[in-house]
């Protein structure tokens, strides 16, 4: 597996900010200017992609938010739920960027966590084609810690404090990784509207479940080891309320059967915002939940199993319920 690491645009960034903190006010022409390095460009087309979640911020966004974030409320909800984080990350960017070196190279030991995660939560014929990554670490333009996006995982430094050391970034990169081959299986021609809606959630569950080892309600753990860079306020409100918001997923499939396509994204969005059932949250109930159903598959019946009924009209459905206690089957 061959990685390498872009950070072309870290410096020009956060040297800009330290000067607006210095002077008051921001240099607009230099900011254009960075945000338009090749890092850069490569966000702005991850954002600009409609189909992909936690999307939507444009370059003339992206300048009123550094010149501003301080100053201003945003209509943008991505800017606006940024914004207290990153104004934290401002006021200590100097011993912020000083930690920045551990998350910076990979060594051999490091290489082979990640190919342990992978190979244990892929089909083995997927891994075979792996291409050269290329980490990208950037103060970024959205309000997500990180994401895949064509060769590239992308991490935003205002938020690498939240990693509990190098272990954390190693397993959230694999889980990065795990979704730039997942995608290629998702969504087979001749799923049904149900399958389409289940395996949405299989995107981030199946990556959580295999490469974070997060044990849920009625799941344990994929390994032997502690959880990894999961947020524990979110676990918690999960698992207090994992009755409820299951009924309600639970609900939602079964109305799916009656849907069309456009219909089902729908229903699967309001699974996917930063607002759930009036609490803001950093990691979706997609998160959570579809590690709980589909990794409880791969525990009972292996991975490839598991990624056979990705191909299978109702072959979900038809395991799961084979496994789950009688009030948690769909």
């Amino acid at each position: 597996m061959k990685i390498s690491f872009n950070t072309e645009a870290l410096q020009p960034m956060s040297e800009w900010l330290i000067n607006r903190k210095r002077c008051g006010k921001g240099d607009e022409k230099e900011l254009r200017k960075i945000l338009s390095l090749p890092d850069y460009k490569v966000e702005f087309d991850r954002y600009a992609d409609p189909s992909l979640p936690v999307c939507g911020v444009s370059f003339e966004e992206a300048v009123d938010f550094f010149m501003n974030f301080d100053k201003k409320e945003f209509l943008n909800p991505r800017l606006q739920y940024k914004k207290d984080s990153f104004i934290a990350f401002y006021n200590d960017i100097e011993q912020r960027m000083k930690k920045i070196g551990e998350f910076t190279a990979l060594d051999n030991e490091d290489h082979k966590v990640m190919e342990t995660l992978l190979k244990n939560g892929l089909p083995d014929s997927l891994l075979d084609g792996m291409p050269q990554l290329h980490i990208i670490l950037i103060i970024s333009i959205g309000n997500s810690m990180g994401w895949p996006y064509g060769d590239y995982i992308d991490y935003d430094a205002a938020n690498l404090n939240l990693f509990d050391g190098k272990d954390d970034f190693l397993h959230v990169t694999a889980h990065e990784i795990h979704h730039l081959f997942t995608g290629q299986i998702l969504f087979p021609d001749g799923i049904t509207p149900q399958d389409f809606f289940l395996q949405n959630f299989a995107y981030e569950g199946l990556a959580v479940h295999f490469c974070n080892n997060l044990a849920t309600v009625n799941k344990k753990a994929k390994y032997i080891d502690r959880t990894y860079a999961m947020d524990k306020d979110d676990t918690a409100f999960y698992e207090s309320h994992f009755d409820e918001i299951f009924n309600m997923i639970k609900e939602d499939y079964k109305a799916c059967g009656e849907k069309t396509y456009d219909e089902v994204k729908d229903a699967v969005s309001k699974y996917e915002q930063f607002e759930f059932m009036g609490k803001s949250i950093k990691q979706y109930p997609t998160y959570y939940f579809g590690c709980y159903m589909w990794g409880l598959i791969d525990l009972f019946y292996g991975k490839e199993e598991l990624f056979k009924a990705f191909d299978v009209p109702g072959k979900f459905t038809e395991l799961y319920n084979g496994i789950a206690e009688e009030k948690y089957k769909l």
